[in-house]
């Protein structure tokens, strides 16, 4: 029974928590954001409180030189600490303010100069006309001190008040949208609220279905655990009928091995023994199958060994043999696996017959690569004394070759002999030889 499939309205609560969550949290971004902004403008304007008394301050310092030229009361030093010491308090509590670095500089620079300028003057006395020189570049001095607040002034006004306000005013937009877009969500939930009653009255009826189709469901499953083996008991009875299968093919090797006795002619013997290794190469896939745990996949490198060993137990011979034995890969499959050992059971049988007459060392080579999808590419033979005459290497007369060609055609490979020494096959997919004419 197929699941009814779930109306979009169901997830409309969902989708109405997640906007509401949405709106709380840009809330929230928005009330703190513009509290920001209220505290950055009350700062500016106490900074503009401050640049305010700062001109005050510079106007006392003014006064307080021409009296101390007049008088010669020496209050100078006092007024200058005190405007030195505003100016450097306003600079470090308004640090990030707009000009306020290049203010401080600029200040301290000129009353480093006024210092200078009433210190001259303080030190010549002599007539007015004398010392209106030193007083016209003292007020220049001044003034330009005084120009420079104003500068700052002005800049604090346009980009920190200026700016902070105009933002704020957005703020303050956003806020108007944002209750307007709470009040259309209040609507939405009390819409909702409706939606969730008929979504849980059709959640009971389904429910109640979904409890009928879970019953029906138990009954056929228990019905059909009654009447289906288990994955369990398949693969027992399949690795029984293989090792069935091996057993049988040992019967048959001894009854051959049986008729071999009663022969004495060596070719006739030979071609028994022959018969002997082929169903070898047969039985032991099948028992390489039964011990395997994937029966769908044999592990190709543990059956060439053996299949190798036993060749060369068959054939006893004098010459010191290496293997060069290079398998890349893994698994394949029974059916691909049987006409594979067969093809390598006559080439290898053949080597061992006829390559290394006369020869104290020999190479058996079994090179296997791809996989079963994309096609196999093997390189198997010796590096023995070769055939006599390379132009009839395929010997149609031959049963061996014969049954190499056709188990080479049920794994869709064509068989070609490889240049170089020795006696080696070279067998080649068609898909792969489709992929390099591509």
């Amino acid at each position: 029974m197929v699941p009814a499939r779930r109306p979009p309205s169901h997830f409309l609560p969902l989708a109405a928590v997640v906007l509401a969550s949405a709106f709380i949290v840009y809330g929230v971004v928005l009330i703190s954001r513009s509290r920001q902004l209220q505290h950055k403008i009350t700062k500016e304007v106490h900074l503009l409180d401050d640049l305010s008394k700062l001109g005050g301050s510079l106007t006392q310092v003014t006064l307080t030189h021409r009296m101390d030229v007049g008088t010669r009361q020496y209050l100078w030093p006092a007024e200058l600490e005190k405007v030195n010491a505003t100016i450097a308090r306003t600079g470090e509590t308004y640090a990030a303010s707009p000009g306020m670095s290049e203010l401080q500089q600029a200040l301290a620079l000129l009353m480093h100069q006024a210092d200078s300028l009433h210190a001259n003057a303080m030190a010549h006395q002599g007539k007015w006309s004398e010392q209106r020189p030193n007083e016209v570049v003292f007020s220049f001095i001044m003034q330009r001190a005084q120009q420079a607040i104003d500068r700052t002034t002005r800049r604090v006004h346009e980009q920190g008040l200026g700016t902070h306000t105009a933002t704020l005013s957005d703020r303050w937009d956003e806020a108007q949208l944002l209750l307007l877009a709470a009040c259309l969500l209040a609507i939405v939930f009390a819409w909702l609220v409706g939606v969730s009653n008929k979504l849980l009255r059709e959640s009971r009826t389904r429910s109640e279905q979904l409890d009928t189709a879970k019953r029906n469901l138990e009954q056929a499953n228990k019905e059909l655990r009654e009447t289906m083996l288990s994955k369990e008991e398949k693969e027992v009875m399949l690795k029984e009928i293989h090792h069935r299968v091996k057993n049988n093919l040992q019967i048959v090797k001894s009854l051959i091995r049986f008729q071999m006795d009663q022969v004495s002619d060596p070719k006739t013997t030979e071609l028994f023994n022959e018969c002997v290794n082929r169903v070898s190469a047969m039985a032991l896939v099948h028992e390489q199958t039964y011990l395997s745990k994937d029966l769908a996949n044999v592990d190709v490198n543990s059956y060439l060994s053996h299949l190798t060993r036993d060749l060369c137990y068959a054939y006893t011979i004098d010459t010191k043999l290496h293997m060069d034995i290079r398998i890349n890969v893994p698994t394949m499959g029974v059916d691909t696996l049987i006409p594979l050992g067969l093809i390598i059971n006559e080439i290898i049988s053949n080597s061992l017959k006829y390559a290394f007459k006369g020869r104290r060392e020999g190479t058996i080579i079994v090179h296997i690569d791809g996989d079963e999808q994309s096609g196999l590419h093997m390189r198997i033979g010796d590096d023995g004394v070769g055939l006599p005459d390379r132009s009839k290497w395929d010997r149609p007369n031959s049963l061996g070759m014969d049954l190499i060609h056709t188990l080479a055609g049920q794994l869709d490979t064509t068989v070609e002999l490889a240049a170089g020494p020795g006696t080696v096959y070279e067998l080649v997919s068609m898909q792969e030889r489709r992929r390099k004419r591509a």
